[in-house]
């Protein structure tokens, strides 16, 4: 299989709340890259929305991140999620947490 991927990923297993019609669900985070995010999915409810506000808090950084994602693939529990909306602090922020993470 060919990669496609054009940016950094920078693997990481924390947690985030997926907002569904209002309501938060919770997913573990796979990987991140600047453009993006590959989550497992949990439990929610079946949906036919492409687009979700998420609530992430990165691992070492106390500023929770609020972003705008939708939908570009899914196979079983798992999602990649491109950002679609993202304020300059917290792009800023990912990049810098992909390019200098560090796991326990």
């Amino acid at each position: 299989m060919t990669e496609r991927r054009r940016f950094p990923r920078q693997a990481v297993d924390v947690f985030l709340n997926k907002f569904i019609g209002g309501y938060p669900h919770l997913c573990r985070v796979i990987d991140i890259s600047p453009r993006g995010i590959q989550i497992a999915r949990h439990r929610e409810p079946a949906t036919h929305m492409q687009s979700f506000q998420l609530e992430l808090r990165l691992p070492g950084d106390s500023h929770t991140l609020w972003l705008w994602a939708r939908r570009v693939s899914e196979r079983g529990r798992r999602q990649v999620l491109e950002f679609v909306s993202t304020s300059p602090e917290d792009a800023h922020r990912i990049e810098r947490f992909v390019e200098t993470y560090q796991p326990a």
